[in-house]
């Protein structure tokens, strides 16, 4: 796990021996004792969740801006012819896209322990991405892609002879 996941878990941890009653009315119930409970436990759950929610939510976006400098750094490359400006060019747009994947890689390293901890703690897995159909869009954008479609697909076409 990662420091921040492992800091999270170390502060909400207090694993505490309590007396645990299952019933007010029963002195003599069965199950009443001491017992071994996180008493932060829920609060380790929500930090952890809400940490998940926060990567689920900027993992598209930081994958967008590496996407972005790496189209730069390859416009650049294609451009380079070894003098002054392409160079460093091409040199600011490569430490772009390295600071862009590094921070993607981060942030994707940082959601997998978040989900891995969870599991360990609840026995369950938490996401805050949603899988939608197509057939869930709503009319107007589902013609718009139809109309998308056509036009490539007219596009692809062989022309026949003889046509203008």
């Amino acid at each position: 796990m990662t420091n921040l996941i492992n800091a999270i878990i170390e502060t909400y941890t207090n694993p505490t021996e309590l007396y645990i009653r299952t019933s007010n009315t029963d002195r003599f119930a069965g199950n009443d004792g001491w017992k071994q409970v996180d008493t932060l436990a829920f609060h380790a759950e929500r930090k952890l969740k809400r940490e998940i929610q926060d990567l689920e939510f900027w993992i598209p976006k930081q994958a967008d801006r590496e996407a972005t400098a790496k189209q730069w750094a390859q416009r650049y490359r294609k451009q380079f012819n070894g003098d002054e400006i392409s160079t460093t060019n091409l040199t600011s747009s490569i430490a772009s896209y390295k600071a862009e994947a590094f921070a993607l890689t981060v942030m994707q390293s940082e959601l997998a322990a978040a989900q891995v901890a969870l599991k360990e703690l609840t026995g369950g897995t938490y996401t805050t991405v949603k899988d939608e159909a197509d057939a869930e869009l709503p009319a107007e954008i589902a013609s718009v892609f139809a109309e998308m479609d056509a036009i490539e697909a007219s596009n692809t076409k062989p022309k026949k002879k003889g046509a203008a």
